[in-house]
């Protein structure tokens, strides 16, 4: 059973200050946490600080063992990071990048049984045909479902995830967000999604954090977060909220409130 949890998160850029002690309440095994906020707010941040990329104070922990007290090759196998650029253009075939990328892991699986991994990934992508073709001739969405297979293929424990949806259309988004649900549902784990869609958090996390400027302002449900209140104050909007036959929040942005802070 995976358990992540932040108390009191502080990051900061040489002496800049970004996230100022940021506690979540604990993401437990199943469950996946959306991070909102505008540009710049500390989603991406606080994604690099969970996957170790940059240092953090305060505590992060998995399954209540301090991220201090994990050595960097145990933690780079319990999590997993998508970041929001897509892979480089380069002359690799996505079939190559995913297969060498899983081999410097070292994840332990026979050539049959990663093939296996790598060609169930590329199915539930769409991407069997664009297997062989070179990275250079593949579409922003394309190389983003490429990135997503690199981040799944190591089958994680943590899936971190930095806007996912952002090159994606319409069924692309929907599909790949299906995709972290059945996953977290029938593997466990726990999934951390960076993401600016409000329906996409209303429709697929189980909780959400709304960060500004920094700042934890809430951390909940959806219900509980997307509130007239907190967009206001985040997004500066009039917003109209009702709710959807799932009783989820189905947010209308009506106008422009004010200038962002």
């Amino acid at each position: 059973m995976t358990r992540l949890s932040l108390e009191g998160v502080s990051i900061a850029y040489g002496r800049h200050r970004v996230i100022h002690d940021v506690t979540i309440p604990t993401v437990e095994d199943g469950q996946l946490l959306g991070l909102l906020g505008p540009n710049a707010s500390g989603k991406s941040t606080l994604l690099r600080a969970l996957s170790r990329e940059h240092p953090a104070t305060g505590r992060i922990a998995l399954d209540g063992r301090a991220i201090q007290d994990y050595g960097h090759a145990d933690w780079y196998r319990a999590v997993a990071a998508m970041p929001q650029a897509p892979p480089s253009l380069s002359a690799l075939r996505p079939v190559e990048l995913v297969w060498s990328t899983a081999r410097t892991l070292d994840l332990g699986l026979s050539d049959r049984a990663l093939g296996a991994r790598i060609d169930g990934l590329f199915a539930a992508l769409g991407l069997e045909a664009l297997a062989m073709a070179p990275l250079a001739t593949l579409s922003g969405g394309k190389r983003q479902l490429v990135g997503f297979a690199l981040a799944m293929v190591r089958d994680p424990d943590v899936l971190l995830l930095d806007e996912p949806t952002s090159a994606l259309d319409l069924y692309w988004r929907l599909s790949l967000m299906d995709i972290v649900r059945d996953r977290l549902a029938t593997r466990g784990g726990v999934g951390v999604v960076a993401v600016h869609d409000l329906d996409i958090a209303a429709r697929y996390c189980d909780r959400l954090a709304l960060i500004h400027q920094g700042r934890l302002v809430a951390a909940g449900t959806a219900g509980e977060v997307l509130t007239r209140e907190n967009l206001a104050a985040v997004y500066s909007v009039d917003s109209e909220i009702t709710t959807d036959a799932a009783g989820r929040p189905d947010v209308r942005v009506l106008r422009v409130a004010h200038p962002p802070e």
